[in-house]
């Protein structure tokens, strides 16, 4: 685990009212545009960069902020306020994109490709899901070691990011004997451009416009053994301890969300008027935004817990 730096409360108040706008007044118009081209807009990473929305949370020896859970996870709220297709793609870009090539990468695919991420100029994608299988632990994929090199075949299906990333995270079988005992999995970091990686466009998925999703399919693609992520059959461990933190973050962006519903709400019963007086004054529609205001601030909570345990190296599973 790597150390987190912390900024203090006034900057990190700043810093999520900066976000904020950003989001409503950048990234927001961007939505019309993308829901009609259904891919991100260029003007996005350009966004990014110009607010440092790549590096909030990569450490600050590759060019990042280094903020831990407990300090993103706020910003990450804001984020989340907007269109749902930006926040997936900053929730990913500040989240397991990296941590996985830094907690389990060589330090010369490190030194080569964070700083870069940290600019919002390199994106990481992960492929574990396959047809027909649950967990990760029943997938097919194999990687069969071939002197220096290991030879991935397979297929994966619903890969987001695919039309956006250069290279990724790919969880594969390396001995199919241990697959009750733990031990079959390895992960490979597979840059786009290797030859015998194919992608393949899935039909349109509801909802989140502008996120590509493809079928992945690896046909007799040679990779060097630098491009393993973690020791040989921990494969599915490297996977599930980085999805771990990842759904705290998606229940981060369902708070944003719900959090921007509400003030629309809170809108609309002050401005709607009826038989005299606005909606807000009426005691059946008080209660219902009290009960909304207070599930969704019991749910902050929890994910700053979540976010404190996680940063200070707690198991967080049963959260």
């Amino acid at each position: 685990m790597h150390k987190f730096e912390r900024i203090s409360e006034q900057e990190l108040y700043d810093l999520r009212m900066k976000i904020r706008k950003v989001t409503e007044e950048e990234l927001e118009p961007l939505g019309n545009l993308m829901d009609k081209t259904n891919v991100y807009p260029p003007e996005m990473w350009e966004i990014g960069k110009r607010n440092d929305m790549f590096r909030m949370t990569m450490p600050v020896e590759y060019g990042g902020m280094g903020l831990g859970k407990e300090q993103w996870f706020p910003i990450l709220e804001e984020i989340a306020r907007g269109n749902n297709a930006f926040r997936m793609f900053f929730h990913i870009a500040n989240g397991m994109g990296w941590e996985i090539l830094y907690d389990h990468g060589p330090k010369e695919l490190k030194d080569e490709w964070l700083p870069q991420m940290a600019k919002g100029d390199k994106f990481i994608a992960f492929a574990l899901t396959e047809e027909g299988c649950g967990t990760g632990a029943d997938i097919r994929s194999t990687a069969v070691k071939k002197g220096d090199k290991w030879v991935l075949n397979g297929k994966k299906t619903l890969i987001s990011f695919t039309d956006v990333c250069d290279a990724i995270n790919i969880v594969c079988i390396t001995d199919d004997s241990k697959r009750k005992t733990g031990g079959a999995h390895t992960t490979f970091m597979v840059p786009v451009n290797t030859p015998g990686l194919r992608m393949e466009n899935m039909p349109h998925m509801m909802g989140c416009r502008g996120v590509g999703h493809a079928y992945v399919y690896m046909e007799n693609l040679e990779i060097d053994d630098k491009y393993r992520m973690g020791p040989v059959g921990e494969g599915l461990s490297v996977a599930v301890n980085s999805l771990q933190i990842s759904r705290g973050s998606m229940a981060v962006c369902m708070l944003g969300i719900c959090q921007r519903l509400l003030e629309l709400c809170i809108k609309r019963a002050n401005d709607r008027v009826t038989f005299g007086k606005p909606l807000i004054q009426r005691q059946a529609i008080q209660g219902m935004i009290a009960d909304m205001a207070a599930e969704i601030h019991a749910l902050r909570l929890l994910c700053r817990d979540c976010a404190q345990k996680f940063d200070r190296g707690e198991d967080i599973d049963e959260i």
